[in-house]
């Protein structure tokens, strides 16, 4: 396996269950060449995220902890900065542009929640595909509205999808509108995550982007830059291998990652 890093994570300074240097150390600790902290921004109908005060303490924190472990691995201080987010994003070395809500009825209704499921129920008449529809035509904003540096968990509503539990991933009215909403983002962010974080979480077999979405990707040019959206020190790295394995799969020769230079590229 190539060199490992990680540029999506999170502390208790929002949804994440361990400090800051907790989760640096255990970065350190796998062999880590590099890890990006990446907080969720202020989002003002989420209590979990990061209001002013606690997102310019965890600045302060992330910028301590680059200085001390300064030679043992390289820290970036990114944000996840979600479509509805009312913060700035000024001074940040990476943004991840991420859509955990869609709009319905004035309300704002989680995607990636088990209770998705009743708003579908309730709202869609228990329609997935068109629950995806909205997600997707919101998500494919979320470049040109917050110009961020990589894309998200691009397609998010299938958390609790395994085996089809809830939709056929395949069926032309999915795969329409998650295709048109890549195509969208493309125009502003050619960098999309390759994300294991419900790999570990919910053991589902495969990340986010699907295997047919990553092919979809590559055959449109776009990169891809693996991360474990870790709240805990043992998703740090989580199926990383198995992940550069699909990859090739999929056609990608190499994925990206962050350094002093910007993004580069590093073979798989």
């Amino acid at each position: 396996m190539t060199e490992i890093s990680n540029f999506h994570s999170h502390t208790t300074y929002c949804d994440g269950r361990e400090s800051a240097e907790t989760m640096l150390l255990a970065a350190i600790g796998k062999g880590l060449r590099a890890y990006g902290f990446s907080g969720h921004s202020h989002t003002g109908f989420e209590p979990w995220t990061m209001d002013a005060e606690r997102a310019a303490r965890y600045r302060a924190e992330v910028l301590r902890l680059r200085e001390k472990y300064c030679g043992e691995i390289e820290v970036y201080l990114g944000v996840e900065q979600d479509l509805y987010s009312d913060a700035p994003t000024d001074g940040y070395d990476f943004v991840i542009g991420s859509t955990h809500n869609i709009i319905v009825n004035g309300e704002y209704r989680a995607v990636d929640s088990k209770s998705a499921a009743d708003t579908v129920a309730e709202l869609f008449g228990g329609d997935w595909y068109a629950f995806a529809a909205d997600y997707f035509a919101a998500h494919s904003t979320v470049a040109r509205v917050m110009r961020c540096d990589i894309a998200g968990h691009f397609d998010l509503p299938t958390k609790y999808n395994e085996g089809s539990a809830q939709f056929d991933e395949t069926d032309a009215r999915y795969m329409t509108a998650a295709v048109d909403a890549m195509r969208e983002i493309l125009k502003d962010c050619n960098l999309f995550e390759v994300n294991t974080g419900a790999m570990f979480s919910l053991k589902r077999s495969v990340p986010y982007p699907a295997p047919a979405l990553l092919r979809e990707l590559r055959a449109r040019g776009g990169e891809v830059i693996i991360s474990s959206d870790a709240h805990s020190p043992d998703a740090i790295g989580y199926r990383f291998r198995e992940t550069e394995d699909l990859l090739r799969e999929c056609g990608f020769r190499y994925r990206k990652t962050l350094s002093a230079q910007g993004f580069v590229d590093v073979k798989l």
